[in-house]
């Protein structure tokens, strides 16, 4: 049984596996969503405190160690679009983490991935701290967490010029970024599949 347990976990480290244990536990009551989100975004609250790295000033400095790259991206017309234009990418996409970190200095502007209605605006001590949870077209939906400041309120319509709220470490957050989910049809996906390719990797 050990063996079979570590077989089945061998991708999982330490928080991780509470997430992943709970997640199969609620799979076996088939709870699919729960508040519009899905088991993985309940594990995570549940179970997992991302770690980041903290921007202190006003320029995009960071701990090169834990930052995998450093972007910067453009405007382009495909249906979705990064809500930073300058940011680390820490945490990426995974079974106990369903979305993707970006690290930026606290205030950093934050903007919607595409047009939509804000469906909620909530702020915890714990979790996602300061979050909200905006609606698009074709079933999707986008979730911006950890943020230091709101700028919109419940129902509001948004385009992709509005300012949702800036970057900051609220919640469970050791550090400035801002963790982005995205949901198609109640279910979460990489952020890295659907928002544009990165093409601009700063050195």
């Amino acid at each position: 049984m050990k063996n079979l347990f570590t077989r089945i976990t061998r991708h999982y480290h330490g928080s991780n596996i509470v997430s992943f244990i709970l997640r199969k536990k609620l799979e076996r009551f088939h709870v699919r969503q729960i508040l519009g989100l899905n088991l993985a975004s309940l594990a995570f609250v549940a179970a997992i405190v991302v770690p980041q790295v903290d921007a202190i000033t006003s320029q995009l400095e960071v701990m090169r160690e834990t930052v995998e790259t450093i972007v910067e991206v453009v405007p382009t017309m495909a249906r979705f679009q990064w809500p930073l234009t300058r940011f680390g990418l820490t945490s990426r996409f995974s079974p106990g983490h369903p979305g993707l970190d970006m690290t930026d200095p606290k205030g950093t502007p934050v903007k919607p991935i595409a047009d939509g209605t804000v469906l909620s605006v909530e702020a915890y001590p714990f979790g996602y701290g300061k979050h909200m949870l905006i609606e698009h077209d074709k079933g999707a939906k986008s979730l911006y967490a950890h943020l230091s400041k709101v700028e919109v309120k419940e129902g509001q319509i948004v385009d992709k010029n509005t300012i949702l709220g800036e970057v900051g470490s609220t919640g469970w957050s050791t550090g400035n970024h801002l963790h982005l989910e995205i949901y198609q049809d109640g279910f979460a996906i990489n952020p890295l599949d659907a928002l544009p390719t990165i093409t601009s990797v700063i050195p």
